[in-house]
């Protein structure tokens, strides 16, 4: 074997190990339709802003709101990072992937507080603190947080309805952005509309769609201010 053929094979075997080990360390949701720039820190473009997102499985599965728009490239002026969406977990457990989520700088759209309510039996008000507990760690660390509404459920509508007025009235009072993106999928008692859930807790694949739509016109603004 020659010199080069050597050094080539060495190569190639280098860079396997270096994408298994991104593959170990890459949360559970990364994968298929994302950048894969985003497992080795590429800076934003001029004019752009590296997005990134912490929180649950609302915006972690394949058809999510986040994958739809950050995650496909169709948000202007928004660059994929980061993707730290953890089925199941609280507000209080995501304390512990603010680090992850805030790694590549630039913007962290934040989206807790189903499981709070839903798996821990917090009351809006309590979630509503933890959430921002959760976002007040985001700012902490020199990265902007965008506060993203939390969708609708079949069984806790009301509970949702009183979520979200509050953790929108707190972004507002300390001029932190809020993203909508349950509006579109919700009904007036905080459920979800017909066929846009098919087990009431999370978006089928048209109600992703139309979580998404609404990333797509509302984010650029909020990223620009």
């Amino acid at each position: 074997m020659s010199r080069r053929t050597r050094w080539a094979s060495a190569l190639v075997g280098t860079v396997a190990v270096v994408l298994a080990a991104a593959a170990v360390t890459a949360p559970r949701w990364a994968g298929a339709g994302l950048d894969p720039r985003q497992l080795f820190g590429v800076p934003a473009p001029a004019g752009t802003e590296t997005v990134s997102v912490l929180g649950d499985s609302h915006s972690g599965w394949p058809g999510s709101w986040f994958r739809q728009s950050v995650g496909d490239g169709g948000v202007p002026g928004a660059q994929l990072g980061t993707l730290a969406s953890y089925p199941g977990w609280t507000s209080v457990a995501l304390l512990t992937r603010v680090p992850e989520a805030t790694r590549r700088g630039g913007t962290v759209l934040v989206q807790a507080g189903t499981n709070d309510m839903l798996l821990a039996g917090s009351s809006p008000a309590r979630a509503a603190d933890d959430v921002e507990r959760l976002v007040g760690a985001v700012g902490e660390r020199s990265v902007r947080p965008i506060l993203v509404s939390v969708p609708p459920s079949a069984t806790q509508g009301p509970q949702v309805l009183q979520l979200n007025a509050r953790l929108h009235g707190w972004a507002d009072e300390r001029g932190i952005g809020w993203l909508d993106v349950t509006s579109p999928v919700m009904a007036p008692d905080g459920t979800w509309r017909a066929g846009l859930s098919d087990d009431g807790i999370h978006a089928n694949a048209s109600g992703g769609s139309l979580m998404a739509e609404a990333v797509v016109a509302e984010l650029p603004a909020l990223l620009r201010g």
